[in-house]
């Protein structure tokens, strides 16, 4: 999830365990401890762009992490604030719970989470959120502001923080039944239309839980398509990818590539733009795909032969606004 979400969850598991004792501070040292996990960032200068896709949400979302930090850093809180009445036992439970929050809520996303790094390099994503969900964070942070600004130890920062948790988990579960039923209604579609897949995919689209993405791998390539809850139909306008794999050839044994392959988990596909050849993770979509105009894809690289493969982002952002976009994904999400 977005940097903001995890500050504002750190800081209201933060009221709930240190709260009555230390005040305010308690969210900050708890917006402090669910962000640690994304320090990983600092590190990317040490690498190369492909090597950065899985050195983040890598070894410091890990369990293992976890299990080392959590105890270090209470150890070193209760050395460092000695004059706070906070023990270690009090300081190690709530770093332990930051960081926790902080990787599970991570694995709803798209991108995955490296749960079991370093012994296995699987990466668990339940594709039930997007990776910055204006329906999930607004209220939480709504309830958490207003829990900072009442006094301490108060019955209405208590509540309101209460409160912003609630909402938290009921939009959490929310995702994942909206998710289950999402997956059934693309289900009944590809088998209405006759079309024979494997490894069905759903997955939300930016900014919201109500707009979903689906692809479906075959021997070739992929049937992509949309659907929104609010949709009248399940008669979901299926469009096809070709993986085009023989593009790939040039390039298939750099370095850059084979990691490419590994963070894509073979969802990608390969197109050729003025003799520029681009590797597309089509799990994250094209911006504005919905539309039906044959866009870019979100997350895609140019590859070299040198094997320095370069991330071509920027690719998908000449042709709309971001304020154009947001209003597409609006339109689009109140349904056909």
């Amino acid at each position: 999830m977005d940097s903001l979400t995890h500050i504002v969850l750190g800081a209201a598991i933060g009221e709930v365990v240190l709260g009555k004792k230390i005040g305010r501070k308690a969210m900050l040292w708890g917006a402090l401890a669910d962000t640690i996990p994304d320090f990983d960032v600092f590190a990317s200068p040490c690498f190369s762009q492909a090597q950065q896709l899985l050195v983040h949400r890598g070894f410091t979302h890990s369990f293992l992490f976890l299990a080392i930090v959590a105890p270090l850093l209470g150890w070193l809180f209760s050395r460092l604030f000695k004059k706070l009445d906070v023990s270690k036992k009090e300081w190690t439970f709530l770093f332990f719970l930051g960081l926790l929050t902080h990787i599970v809520l991570d694995s709803f996303t798209a991108y995955g989470t490296g749960w079991f790094e370093p012994f296995s390099h699987y990466r668990v994503s339940f594709n039930t959120i997007f990776v910055a969900d204006l329906f999930y964070t607004l209220p939480f942070l709504i309830c958490v502001l207003i829990a900072i600004i009442a006094k301490n130890n108060s019955t209405t920062r208590i509540r309101w923080n209460k409160t912003g948790l609630w909402i938290s988990c009921l939009y959490l579960t929310y995702t994942f039944v909206n998710k289950y039923y999402v997956q059934t209604q693309v289900g009944n579609a590809f088998h209405k239309k006759n079309i024979a897949t494997t490894d069905l995919v759903t997955t939300p689209t930016p900014l919201n839980n109500f707009l979903w993405m689906t692809y479906a791998a075959d021997s070739t390539g992929y049937w992509m398509g949309y659907y929104s809850v609010f949709d009248k139909t399940n008669d979901i306008n299926f469009f096809r990818i070709q993986k085009n794999d023989s593009l790939l050839k040039p390039y298939e044994n750099g370095e850059s590539v084979k990691l490419l392959k590994r963070f894509s988990k073979g969802y990608y596909c390969l197109t050729k733009t003025n003799d520029e050849v681009y590797f597309n993770d089509i799990r994250f979509g094209q911006m504005g795909g919905w539309d039906g105009t044959d866009p870019a894809f979100v997350f895609s690289f140019t590859l070299a032969d040198d094997g320095k493969s370069k991330q071509s982002l920027d690719r998908t952002r000449f042709k709309t606004t971001m304020g154009d976009a947001f209003l597409s994904v609006v339109k689009r999400a109140k349904g056909i």
